[in-house]
C-alpha cells in the first residue's frame, strides 16, 4: 500500500525545476552563446534525475487529485527542459560555425594582405568566444608573434606585460616545442595545463600567466606561414575539444582568404610592372623611329652585350634554379655552411630523414658521387655568378 510522505517533499522538487528553469533560460538566452556545451548537459542529467523522482511520487505517496496534477505539470515541465536544453546543446556548434562564417566574410572586406592580419585576432575572438587571441608568423625555423587582440582588462598588469614581452620577440621553433610539432603536423593542439606541460615556450607561458590555451596552424597551398593562439584568461572558461576545432575551422578559413588576398596582390604588382616595361619599350621604340640614321662605323657597348638575354639565360645561379627546387637549394646552402643532417633538420623544422632525402635528391640532379662533391660544384658555381665579368 502506498505510504505517505510529508508534503515538503514535493514543495522542494518544485524549488529545484524553479531553479532548474531559471538557469536553463539564462544559458539559452545568454549573448554570446557559451561555446561549451558541458554546462548544458549536466543539467540535462539533473533533470533526467528529478523525472525519475516525481515518478516515484506517484508510486510512494497516496496523492490527492490536484497534487497528482501537480505532479504531471512539473514532469511536463522537466520534459520541456530537457527538450529545450538538447536543441541548445545541438545548435552551439551550428551558431559558432555561423558565426565564424560570418567573421571570415568581414575580413575578406579588407583591402590588403596586412589587413587582414590585423583583422584575424579579434574576428576570432568575436567569433569563438576567446578573451585573447594572438596571430603570429612562421619565418624559416622561426615564430615571430605579429597581432594580439584583447577583450577585456586591457590595463591589466599581466596584459601589459605580455604585450611587452611579445614586442619584437622572435622564437626558435626548436624541434621539441609544441608550434613545432604543429608545423609538421599541420594540426590544431588543446593544451588543459600550460604551466606545466613541457612542450610550452615556457618564457610566453609564465608571463601570460595562461592556464590553458588552443593552437592551430595557418596552412596555404605550401608550408604553414603562421598560428592562431588564443585562451580564456580573463572569464576562466574551461577549454574543450570544441574550442580547438573551432579555432581550427577559423584558422583553415583564414587561410585561404590570406592566400588569394597575397596572390592578388602578386598580380597587380606583376600588372603594374608589365605595364611600366610595355610603355617603356614604347617610348624606346619611338625614340628610335624618330632619331637620324648617321653614316658613321659605332662599336658595341660592352657593358650592354654583357647582359643579354641570352647571358642571363645562362647564369650559374638560373642553372643551379632550373636544377634544384627552392628547399634543395637551401639544404645545399645549409651543407655548405659546414651543417649535419641533424643541424639542418632543426633548422628548416623537418625530420632528419626528410634531411637525408632531400640529399639524396641533391646529388643524384648535380651528378655528384658524394656531399663534398656537391658542395663543390655549389660553391663554384656561386663563385663564379658573382665574379666580375
Amino acid at each position: 500500500m502506498p505510504t505517505t510522505r510529508p508534503l515538503g517533499e514535493l514543495t522542494d522538487i518544485e524549488a529545484r525545476v524553479r531553479d532548474l528553469a531559471r538557469t536553463t533560460r539564462t544559458m539559452i538566452e545568454a549573448e554570446p552563446p557559451d561555446p561549451n556545451p558541458e554546462p548544458a548537459r549536466r543539467i540535462v542529467a539533473t533533470l533526467t534525475g528529478l523525472s525519475a523522482e516525481i515518478g516515484e511520487q506517484f508510486t510512494a505517496i497516496d496523492l490527492d487529485p490536484p497534487r497528482a496534477a501537480d505532479l504531471c505539470e512539473l514532469l511536463v515541465e522537466v520534459g520541456e527542459l530537457q527538450s529545450d536544453l538538447r536543441e541548445h546543446t545541438l545548435g552551439l556548434r551550428f551558431q559558432t560555425l555561423d558565426r565564424i562564417h560570418g567573421a571570415l566574410a568581414r575580413i575578406r572586406q579588407e583591402e590588403s594582405s596586412a589587413a587582414l592580419i590585423d583583422a584575424a585576432p579579434a574576428e576570432l575572438c568575436a567569433a569563438c568566444g576567446f578573451d585573447r587571441a594572438m596571430i603570429s608568423r612562421v619565418r624559416g625555423s622561426t615564430w615571430v608573434p605579429h597581432t594580439l587582440h584583447l577583450v577585456a582588462d586591457e590595463e591589466h598588469e599581466v596584459n601589459v606585460a605580455l604585450k611587452a614581452f611579445l614586442a619584437g620577440a622572435e622564437i626558435p621553433l626548436v624541434t621539441s616545442m609544441l608550434e613545432a610539432e604543429l608545423v609538421r603536423r599541420r594540426a590544431p593542439a588543446l593544451i588543459h595545463d600550460a604551466q606545466e606541460d613541457a612542450r610550452t615556450f615556457r618564457p610566453l607561458i609564465e608571463v601570460a600567466e595562461t592556464r590553458a590555451y588552443v593552437v592551430a596552424p595557418i596552412v596555404t597551398t605550401g608550408p604553414v606561414i603562421g598560428f592562431l593562439h588564443a585562451d580564456t584568461f580573463s572569464s576562466g572558461r574551461p577549454l574543450t575539444s570544441h574550442d580547438r576545432d573551432n579555432i581550427q575551422t577559423f584558422a583553415e578559413g583564414f587561410g585561404l582568404i590570406f592566400e588569394r588576398a597575397v596572390l592578388v596582390e602578386r598580380l597587380a604588382l606583376q600588372h603594374e610592372r608589365i605595364g611600366k616595361a610595355f610603355a617603356d619599350t614604347e617610348s624606346m621604340i619611338g625614340e628610335l623611329c624618330a632619331a637620324q640614321v648617321q653614316l658613321a662605323r659605332q662599336a658595341p657597348d660592352a657593358a650592354t652585350t654583357s647582359a643579354t638575354p641570352a647571358s642571363m639565360l645562362t647564369a650559374p645561379e638560373a642553372r643551379i634554379n632550373s636544377v634544384l627546387t627552392p628547399r634543395e637549394r637551401e639544404v645545399l646552402g645549409l651543407l655548405a655552411s659546414g651543417a649535419t643532417n641533424v643541424q639542418i633538420a632543426n633548422q628548416l623544422v623537418v625530420s632528419e630523414s626528410t634531411v637525408k632525402s632531400h640529399v639524396k635528391h641533391i646529388l643524384r640532379k648535380l651528378r655528384a658521387s658524394n656531399r663534398a662533391e656537391a658542395v663543390s660544384r655549389y660553391l663554384r658555381l656561386t663563385r663564379n655568378q658573382h665574379r666580375p665579368a
